[in-house]
């Protein structure tokens, strides 16, 4: 099952897949939580349920590694793994999780943005 999420912080809407748990235990394992990362690019140093609006719950699950990755090539988002990022582009820093850089073959100069795979690999865009 995956439940509707969004966050009154940084306005992204989302879907968290929670298997076969209740909205009400979600909740209360979230609660437990002193920090998070959220899917909006802000991390906090409290719980997500300060930030997020927990919705309804739908039918789903979140797709696989390769069916993600497809997609995302289908709607022609180029991703860079790290290891793409440290062999095609020179590092002049980072911030707030954007890399910043330069194209090691052109010089020209790139901001990337990032975002996390189902299974937790972090993609360069």
């Amino acid at each position: 099952m995956l439940l509707k999420v969004h966050c009154k912080k940084c306005d992204v809407d989302f879907k968290m897949d929670i298997g076969e748990k209740s909205k009400d235990e979600i909740r209360v394992s979230l609660g437990k939580r002193q920090e998070f990362e959220c899917p909006g690019h802000h991390v906090e140093l409290n719980g997500p349920l300060n930030y997020w609006e927990l919705g309804e719950v739908i039918p789903g699950e979140a797709p696989s590694e390769a069916d993600w990755l497809a997609d995302k090539q289908a709607r022609g988002i180029r991703l860079y793994s790290n290891d793409e990022v440290r062999d095609l582009f020179s590092c002049d820093g980072f911030s707030m999780g954007l890399f910043c850089g330069k194209n090691k073959k052109t010089g020209e100069s790139v901001v990337l943005d990032f975002c996390n795979s189902p299974e937790g690999h972090r993609y360069y865009y």
